[in-house]
């Protein structure tokens, strides 16, 4: 199985701008992946990782449809019951990781966010 990720990114602000476009391939030597859509509370839930045996590229998105700025859905590690948010995804918004070995978990800002996670074993 292999995946291919495009990047595409353009920022110009003051006098400082710059676009890029970059492509990258990655090879899985082994086929298994794991879909999650859990729906989210304020209190952090655990994402399950239990059935890849290499973690490999993780994909998230944000399934909340409100609009709102505060409407975040945070990704981190976990220790126990807590969360280490090192991602915060507004609505919509995408993310893609190259996961290392962990516990890993999502929290909402509110009740009822929902969140897809994927991840591809390497």
């Amino acid at each position: 199985m292999s995946f291919s990720i495009t990047t595409n990114i353009a920022y110009s602000k003051d006098n400082v701008s710059e676009a890029f476009a970059v492509t990258q391939t990655a090879s899985a030597s082994v086929t298994g992946y794991q879909v999650l859509t859990p729906t989210l509370g304020t209190a952090a839930t655990q994402l399950s990782t239990a059935t890849i045996t290499t973690l490999g590229y993780a994909f998230m998105r944000s399934l909340v449809t409100t609009t709102q700025t505060t409407c975040t859905i945070s990704i981190g590690t976990m220790s126990g019951t807590t969360l280490t948010p090192m991602v915060k995804l507004r609505a919509g918004e995408p993310a893609l990781l190259r996961l290392a070995p962990g516990t890993y978990g999502a929290q909402a800002a509110a009740e009822g966010y929902r969140l897809l996670f994927n991840v591809f074993e390497e």
